[in-house]
């Protein structure tokens, strides 16, 4: 409570607007408040000393907002310092970019054109490259004018006749139609001629008599019920021989055929045929079945 005891006593009339209206009022209380440490102060209660002390301190503080309000206020501090400067901020975001500038003009060539260089070497040649797809055939050209006739040539010798005939190329095909077993040794006999071109070969002697010198090509085929050989004769000269020494061996079996062929080189006039061998001369021959001999000059030696 000491501060109660040293009070300084300020008159509310010193705060207050001069027209006021609290002024007529304000006597009686200051009267009554600046005299704290009377015997009035003392026989009162601290209740009630602190009644009338808050009283006074909100009749003051109204009294200097009042004043303040109305800019008359008597203890106006003087003004401060200027603070220290705040710690920079934090970089801003980048800005928007800006619209395209309009084009300038062209430059302007300001240097002095140089001598050409030297011609440098020729570089190598690069790989070939990827052959193409084929093109398509364009259409046919329209058919050219005739051109002049040419000089005459001169005159050719004289060609060839045709093709040969007759002697000059001799062929023959004959038949054994009839079932008489030839004699062994002997040529063998046909009946009929199919083909006889030159009239070479000689149905009454069963030879062929060669007309013209060259390569021929003789065959022959034979049906026989049992045991036949064949041996192709050049002027009295075994040339090749084809043997079936079985026979048949069933009874629903009962032709075979004998086949075989060879090709010789005949002088003009040599003479060849067919003949069988000993106990092995069994020829067939009928209308229906027939034993054929057959030969032909593949080419001639001159």
């Amino acid at each position: 409570m000491f501060w109660l005891q040293t009070w300084q006593c300020v008159p509310l009339r010193e705060l207050l607007d001069p027209g006021s209206a609290l002024i007529g009022n304000l006597d009686e209380v200051t009267q009554q408040e600046c005299n704290f440490p009377s015997p009035f102060w003392r026989r009162h209660s601290q209740k009630r000393a602190a009644y009338y002390t808050m009283m006074h301190v909100g009749l003051v503080l109204f009294a200097l907002i009042t004043r303040a309000a109305a800019g008359t206020s008597p203890c106006q501090a003087p003004n401060g310092q200027d603070g220290l400067p705040g710690a920079p901020g934090a970089p801003g975001r980048d800005g928007r970019p800006g619209e395209d500038g309009d084009t300038g003009d062209p430059g302007m060539h300001t240097g002095i054109l140089g001598e050409p260089g030297v011609k440098g070497q020729r570089g190598n040649p690069g790989p070939p490259g990827t052959p193409g797809l084929r093109g398509y055939v364009g259409p046919t050209g329209p058919i050219g004018e005739a051109g002049l006739a040419g000089a005459k040539g001169q005159k050719g010798q004289s060609g060839q006749g045709g093709g040969l005939q007759g002697k000059e190329r001799p062929a023959f095909s004959v038949v054994k139609v009839t079932t008489n077993d030839p004699v062994p040794g002997r040529p063998v006999m046909f009946d009929r001629a199919i083909t006889n071109e030159g009239e070479c070969f000689k149905m009454a002697l069963g030879k062929f008599l060669s007309c013209k010198a060259g390569w021929y090509y003789f065959t022959y085929n034979m049906i026989s019920e049992g045991k036949l050989c064949i041996n192709i004769m050049k002027n009295n000269r075994k040339e090749a021989g084809f043997c079936d020494t079985h026979g048949s061996k069933n009874n629903w079996q009962k032709y075979q055929m004998n086949s075989g062929g060879t090709v010789l080189r005949l002088n003009k006039r040599d003479e060849v045929w067919l003949q069988t061998t000993q106990h092995h001369s069994d020829v067939f021959g009928s209308d229906d079945l027939n034993s054929v001999f057959s030969g032909f000059l593949l080419f001639p030696a001159e």
